[in-house]
């Protein structure tokens, strides 16, 4: 009698797992915690909304984001990384005087009432993003943190910025003040440590990108909605209408969308950036900050050199490109720079910088002190041309400065007298020479490596990452020299980010199993030859 032909191994176990044809299949997995997490919020929303009446909504729900994300923080630090980077692009360093809401945020500044903590919420964020990076390297046997090819300067720098504090505490320097001046500075090395210990796959880089433009999107209608439902249109006595920091990351948008052009054409990202430029440049033109357009040409032409240097095939055309834009920007200034109305304001803007006798009453006083303080700061300098005047002190004033603001409690009143407009010089003014050249070798030193890295690299999209990174670090010593730059936490947190994903872009062309950190080797294993310090 012949036997019935075998059911298939797939068959069988299918069978084995259901008997039953009509049985009903076992949940699937991740619905039985999902019910629970609701039955447990049912449970907790009366609570919450009694704690909410009485220590208010606001605190209960921002207990609840800080909670949400310190879970997802701890599960995966890089979520730190890039909660880190949407604070920096969406939400203001200070309230401003026409309300949009994410100035309002308590993210880089305490509510009255928690005043006075030696740490921000941004700089929680951070330590406690980094500690987690921690305990997972520590988990995997990773060395603690890596410093990667510019630990070296960082060291260098901040060892000058601790004499800096120490000196100016000798010498009569406020703490409080002292803390105030030192916090960007610190925050700078922060983000940085971020960046190269976290950014491992070229989807980070992707996603960094992707959350710049449309953070600059996002702001870009903010300040379409000042300009045309608040101020309808009118800017007649708007210094600005936005943060200063503002401005810098949307020219930054059009040096992205340049280089897309020149370099390399990854067609999402450039879509995208084409797609929010109206509200951006609308934004820009209203936010009336002069140095950001010089700043724009500086990081254009940077852009420019290091295509025309990559793409040799293509100088003919850059040369060519060169003349033609060349030619409209000098017709288009010398058409509107004495022009009225929005659309003449960037050419007003670039002729006041040029020629400030050319420039209105109000670029002209703006101009006028300026030079005032410059003078100041470099005769403070002469007067203490060793240790420079150490963190917390006022600059000297052998010529007097008008009170440009006497209602900030932070500096007892006016901040322009200890942190001037030029962060260039408020370096040099306070740490003196020693700390002056560490300031520009650190700075030196990410150009420097920026440009070998971008000749190593062979995949077009991280080598536009790295060109933009290096044109981006010019354009913000450029707006640094006039407008206050390396204090707003905003812009030094995005450079160090920047600095440690640059650093960062020659691993990722490695394979995947080659990315990740070296595991810490026992005595009998061959060491491999270090190619960075690794911080232990």
């Amino acid at each position: 009698m012949s036997s019935l032909p075998e059911s298939p191994p797939q068959s069988r176990r299918r069978y084995r797992a259901y008997p039953d044809e009509l049985a009903t299949p076992p949940p699937a997995k991740g619905i039985l915690p999902l019910w629970i997490a609701l039955m447990l919020g049912l449970a907790l929303l009366p609570l919450l909304i009694l704690a909410g009446v009485s220590i208010g909504f606001s605190i209960v729900v921002a207990l609840l984001t800080t909670f949400a994300a310190s879970l997802l923080i701890m599960r995966w630090p890089v979520c730190g990384l890039f909660l880190c980077l949407a604070c920096v692009l969406l939400v203001e360093q200070n309230p401003l005087q026409i309300h949009i809401g994410t100035d309002q945020l308590n993210i880089f500044y305490w509510p009255p009432n928690m005043a006075g903590m030696i740490e921000r919420p941004i700089g929680f964020l951070m330590l406690f993003t980094l500690f987690m990076a921690i305990c997972h390297r520590l988990a995997k046997r990773y060395p603690l943190l890596e410093g990667g090819p510019l630990i070296w300067p960082f060291l260098a720098f901040l060892i000058c910025v601790a004499i800096g504090v120490i000196h100016g505490l000798a010498t009569g320097g406020d703490l409080k003040i002292t803390v105030l001046e030192v916090r960007p500075l610190w925050y700078l090395f922060l983000a940085y440590l971020l960046a190269y210990n976290l950014i491992s796959q070229l989807r980070h880089v992707r996603l960094f990108f992707w959350f710049a433009i449309f953070g600059a999107a996002f702001k870009g209608l903010q300040g379409c909605y000042i300009y045309f439902f608040v101020l309808h249109g009118d800017l007649t006595n708007q210094n600005e209408i936005m943060s200063h920091e503002e401005s810098f990351f949307f020219v930054s948008i059009l040096l992205i969308i340049i280089l897309f052009c020149m370099l390399y054409r990854y067609r999402p990202q450039l879509y995208a950036a084409l797609a929010v430029l109206p509200p951006v440049l609308i934004a820009l033109i209203a936010n009336k900050r002069r140095a950001d357009y010089i700043a724009l040409i500086v990081g254009v032409a940077v852009a420019w050199a290091f295509v025309f240097y990559l793409k040799p095939h293509l100088r003919k055309p850059l040369l060519a490109g060169l003349v033609i834009c060349s030619s409209l920007g000098i017709g288009y200034v010398l058409a509107f720079a004495h022009g009225t109305g929005s659309l003449a304001e960037p050419a007003r803007a670039i002729v006041s910088v040029i020629d400030p006798s050319a420039s209105d009453a109000r670029d002209q006083a703006s101009n006028a002190y300026r030079n005032a303080e410059n003078y100041d700061l470099k005769y403070t300098v002469q007067q203490n041309p060793l240790l420079g005047l150490g963190f917390g002190k006022q600059f000297l004033q052998p010529e007097p400065l008008p009170v440009l603001a006497n209602d900030d409690p932070d500096f007892g009143g006016n901040p322009y007298l200890y942190v001037p407009h030029n962060t260039i010089y408020w370096i040099w003014m306070r740490l003196g020479p020693a700390g002056y050249i560490a300031f520009w070798f650190l700075l030196g030193a990410l150009i420097v490596r920026g440009g070998l890295i971008t000749r190593r690299l062979q995949e077009p999209y991280l080598r536009l990452v790295a060109v933009y990174v290096i044109a981006i670090t010019c354009m913000e010593v450029m707006v640094a020299y006039a407008d206050y730059q390396l204090f707003f936490y905003r812009n030094v947190i995005y450079l160090g980010l920047l600095a440690g994903l640059l650093m960062r872009l020659p691993a990722l062309e490695k394979p995947p199993q080659q990315i990740a950190p070296a595991r810490i080797l026992s005595s009998s294993q061959p060491r491999p030859a270090l190619s960075e310090v690794s911080i232990i």
